[in-house]
């Protein structure tokens, strides 16, 4: 969600994850519930008496001892159940695998835990309420249910998220139609596994925990394979309308540190969007190619659409964190945001309203006055990528490079000012139909260069202010 992890790195994460959550069902199965209270105790004095960290960790006992305890009093309270015609019949039902996943996924659903839900059948079946082989299918339908929360934490996050969680489903439903092909072979394996002395708890946590080490060796050899199938078939990234940024979301709004890394990145992004409509910006008057206008159109679209994302976020977090906790970088980074937009604004108004005369006009550009400004336009291309790298690198000697590097353009400019006024006075001069956008476009890429520089500008001043 955060953006710290690409989608195929995050999913040996998950798979991982779900391993490691098979830890509660054990904890269950080893009955710990009957000594659940001293959690409790120990747990609620010791955060009383405690603080920073280490109430924290007397939190989680107290958290802990609290679930426990509750399981130990579910246990004792299903007890009358054994008696009860109507419940066992119901019980008998789920003994149907396809029953049994789905009561085990709606269950899990509904609760939003699949430890819980192991919990409960644990608690069940040590108080003789389910047999063993009806749980299979519970437990099966458990780790397709718990995948639920997931996706539905992810409606309102970004693609990236979106596809972590359904791919979490994928890896889950796939690995559960598998196990319940071969339930009764999974099922002599687990009590092989668990010896003859083995409760009926003791079953049913070492089957959770079979299923998703089988879901671990299964998926993880055949993960970076899972990623490009599931991102080309599966994951259409067209299929998302709206538009949403790429690694800042509300889930780190309270952590300005973090979010500073994650803006970087969008500023990034952000920057390469302009980047490619500065690169694309002299075609039309080049090869009076007007797609390149409607490209730059829906370009300069997209950076609005980042300004107003980006602002967006930084609003709410003032909402939750203290603005004093900001890094200054935050504010720099901001500001660099408003270049890249102006640099945008430039390109796709004002030189795009001159391309849009260029190509109406039956005019040309001499072929000296034409290799200028391609010269020129490309080193406005090169400063503004320097710019960028000043974004990822907060590089001095770079910095430095472009304020040299634009005192030697703003000269250029001049010169090839000049050197537009001597061919325009010539005899059969080409140059005086196309003087005025000549003239318009050395002065535009004059001040996209002078916004580039900014960025190494900004380096600057903070060095000489430590």
């Amino acid at each position: 969600e955060s953006g710290l992890l690409t989608f195929a790195q995050s999913l040996p994460v998950i798979i991982g994850t779900a391993f490691g959550t098979t830890i509660t069902a054990q904890l269950v199965a080893f009955k710990i519930g009957t000594y659940s209270l001293l959690g409790v105790g120990f747990g609620f004095i010791g955060s009383m008496m405690s603080a920073g960290k280490s109430k924290a960790v007397w939190k989680v006992l107290l958290s802990l001892g609290l679930i426990f305890y509750g399981m130990d009093l579910m246990s004792g309270a299903m007890q009358p159940l054994k008696n009860n015609p109507a419940f066992m019949n119901i019980m008998l039902q789920v003994r149907n695998p396809i029953i049994g996943l789905i009561v085990g996924l709606i269950g899990t659903a509904l609760i939003q835990s699949s430890a819980a839900f192991i919990g409960i059948l644990i608690t069940l079946g040590s108080s003789g309420l389910l047999a063993f082989d009806a749980t299979l299918a519970m437990v099966l339908g458990a780790n397709i249910g718990t995948t639920v929360t997931g996706v539905i934490s992810s409606i309102n996050s970004s693609y990236e998220a979106k596809k972590v969680a359904w791919a979490n489903t994928v890896f889950k439903a796939l690995t559960a139609l598998l196990f319940i092909l071969v339930i009764k072979q999974w099922g002599l394996v687990t009590e092989y596994i668990s010896g003859s002395n083995a409760n009926l708890g003791r079953l049913i946590a070492n089957a959770h925990t079979i299923f998703n080490f089988a879901l671990l060796v299964i998926w993880l050899p055949l993960i970076y394979w899972f990623a490009k199938v599931f991102e080309k078939y599966i994951a259409n990234k067209k299929q998302i309308p709206e538009f949403t940024l790429h690694y800042l979301t509300d889930d780190v709004l309270n952590s300005p540190q973090l979010s500073l890394s994650l803006l970087k990145k969008e500023i990034l992004l952000m920057g390469h969007i302009v980047e490619k409509m500065v690169q694309t910006s002299l075609l039309p008057f080049v090869s009076k190619d007007a797609n390149a206008i409607g490209k730059i159109k829906i370009w300069e679209q997209e950076t609005d659409k980042f300004r107003e994302k980006i602002n967006g976020f930084w609003v709410r977090s003032a909402h939750v964190s203290s603005r004093d906790s900001w890094p200054k970088e935050v504010y720099q980074l901001l500001h660099l945001m408003n270049e890249l937009e102006q640099i945008a604004d430039i390109v796709a108004v004002s030189i795009g309203h001159q391309a849009e005369k260029w190509i109406e006009m039956n005019a040309s550009f001499s072929d000296a006055g034409r290799d200028e400004l391609i010269i020129y336009h490309s080193k406005c291309v090169k400063q503004m990528h320097r710019a960028l790298q000043l974004v990822e690198n907060r590089n001095y000697g770079m910095a430095t490079k472009m304020k040299e590097k634009y005192r030697k353009y703003a000269y250029m400019a001049f010169d090839l000012e000049l050197n537009h006024y001597k061919r325009l006075y010539t005899p059969d001069s080409k140059s005086l139909e196309s003087s005025k956008i000549h003239l318009e476009l050395l002065n535009l890429y004059r001040i996209i260069n002078s916004r580039s520089t900014n960025f190494g500008r900004l380096v600057l001043m903070d060095e000489q202010a430590e």
